[in-house]
């Protein structure tokens, strides 16, 4: 078993942090880690100094000998690294509150990854990702980097195609996916496994296998007869109804309510607005506010029951098991982000994907889907689309390739609107936007 690793957060004041840090303690056995250094811009330096806190006070009380550093320079952080966790958030909460209140001005989804939010993110976003990457290639050319930033997927391909970072994408909804069926069908978590493809929040379960036995007409069934789907605490709950079910003959992420209950997504959260309940962005600051409250209080040694209600459940359980694999020797099967590599037919070799790989010491690789499901086909294909559209333009800051990517956005209604929403989200984000924008 490896042994002394190194692990850097970028991201470190997140509140996600203490749940990576239980992650590490629980999984003592399977993977020593020695260092884990904290990173993070100035303006985080306070939460990240909170988050070292409680970080040391669970570790302390597991009785593990791990030392946490903190820091504000990256490149200092990255000395010695073996695993990279990059979570950041270009931008803030203040940042994903706009990318909520741009669209609504338009009657449309405001969503951090998905519609014309998704959009706004990963403009700023993806060249921070990119000179995050170019600093790995400078000073730790061997470690893996494992994404969770948001657009995951959107953010792991123009990594991995405009460096050569060792990169892996990681969302937690696949790993809940399976987590619901293991709980209604009784078993293990590990006893469940999941053939997916698709995109990053736009992906569909193919087959699904318990203890090697096919049991997908099974649970087709009976999500026709409940009319279910998994909930996430970030997505307001609409049943997948049996007819839809039926329809398409997959299990699909949750995060199709958006494409598929466009009309009921909007109006909820214009109710929610006319309520003064603020978008997701505003509740997760509140959530945050009390989160960190606890946090600081030098008496918490656990992480907090409330920050179930942040979204991104299981995202330490998804995060361990890609470095047990990677750097433990135990071979895993999941859903990750990747370059297709011919994976999934109708897609390019190098477009990013999600996708059931095989991941090891080498990497994840992923499994032969061959075509894909007819019904979902043209969806995949479209924001495939828009999203190689959006790293373009995000790398070359280039407005009329920005101009294209929105209107290729299935929930961008017409051309009109995407230029009132480019002025608009250009306008408003310059302030974080790489400078290339301005001429």
């Amino acid at each position: 078993m490896p042994s002394g690793l190194k692990l850097v957060v970028v991201g470190g004041g997140s509140s996600y942090t203490p749940e990576l840090i239980q992650g590490i303690i629980a999984h003592r056995s399977d993977v020593a880690v020695e260092r884990i250094a904290l990173v993070d811009v100035t303006p985080g330096a306070e939460r990240q100094r909170v988050v070292r806190g409680l970080a040391e006070r669970l570790i302390k009380k597991s009785g593990l000998t791990i030392h946490v550093e903190e820091f504000l320079d990256l490149k200092q952080a990255l000395k010695g690294a073996d695993i990279v966790f990059s979570q950041l958030r270009v931008g803030g909460m203040k940042a994903r509150a706009r990318d909520e209140r741009i669209p609504a001005r338009y009657g449309l989804l405001g969503q951090e990854t998905v519609g014309p939010g998704g959009f706004a993110n990963a403009l700023r976003t993806i060249p921070t990702a990119l000179e995050i990457a170019e600093a790995i290639e400078q000073i730790c050319p061997k470690a893996w980097c494992l994404n969770f930033t948001n657009p995951s997927g959107m953010v792991t391909e123009a990594i991995l195609r405009h460096s050569s970072v060792r990169t892996i994408g990681l969302c937690n909804v696949p790993f809940n996916i399976q987590a619901v069926l293991a709980t209604v069908l009784s078993k293990r978590v590990e006893d469940v496994s999941l053939l997916m493809y698709g995109l990053n929040h736009l992906s569909f379960v193919r087959r699904v296998l318990v203890e090697g036995s096919d049991i997908t007409d099974v649970v087709l069934a009976f999500l026709r007869a409940n009319g279910q789907g998994t909930a996430q605490a970030n997505i307001q709950y609409i049943p997948f109804s049996g007819r839809v079910i039926e329809a398409i003959g997959l299990i699909p992420n949750d995060y199709l309510r958006y494409y598929w209950y466009t009309r009921e997504m909007v109006r909820r959260q214009r109710e929610d607005l006319e309520a003064g309940e603020g978008t997701r962005a505003i509740r997760v600051m509140a959530i945050e506010a009390d989160l960190f409250r606890k946090y600081r209080d030098p008496h918490v040694t656990e992480v907090p029951s409330e920050l179930a209600q942040r979204g991104g459940a299981h995202y330490s359980d998804v995060a361990i098991s890609l470095m047990l694999a990677l750097v433990g020797g135990q071979v895993q099967e999941m859903a990750v982000n990747v370059l297709n590599q011919g994976a999934i037919d109708g897609l390019g070799w190098d477009a990013g994907v999600e996708v059931t790989c095989r991941v090891d010491q080498d990497g994840a690789h992923p499994l032969a889907i061959g075509a894909m499901d007819l019904p979902v086909r043209g969806l995949i294909q479209q924001v495939k689309a828009y999203e190689e559209l959006t790293i373009q333009a995000a790398v070359a800051c280039d407005r009329a390739i920005a101009l294209a990517a929105l209107i290729a956005n299935p929930l961008v209604p017409s051309a009109e609107v995407a230029e009132n929403l480019l002025d608009d989200i250009l306008l408003e984000n310059q302030a974080d936007l790489s400078r290339g924008w301005s001429r």
